[in-house]
């Protein structure tokens, strides 16, 4: 008897259960993607067997650069150079040099 003492309002409640995205945590972002900070190295770009290389002035650490083309026109000159290191192989990979 209660509910025929509730009164109709005759709207109807539908609740629909929405498909979602997985939710990704940190950990798994860092396992899942590649991430490398971009850093700026202070140096010189010169030639070594035929190959322009960065020089890096305070360690005196030679790289190899993954963009001949982009050092080219700095041989010689003294550089900031703005990019993501791959210490294994010794590798700069060049985002930007310019002069300082």
């Amino acid at each position: 008897m209660l509910a025929s003492a509730l009164p109709v309002v005759g709207a109807v409640l539908v609740i629909v259960d929405h498909p979602r995205a997985p939710q990704r945590t940190a950990p798994e972002l860092l396992q899942g993607e590649f991430h490398q900070d971009v850093r700026t190295f202070s140096g010189k770009i010169t030639r070594k067997s035929g190959k322009f290389i960065f020089r890096e002035d305070h360690l005196n650490v030679v790289y190899q650069l993954d963009n001949q083309e982009a050092a080219r026109k700095f041989l010689g000159k003294n550089v900031l150079l703005t990019g993501t290191m791959d210490s294994a192989a010794a590798i700069l990979h060049v985002h930007k040099i310019e002069l300082t």
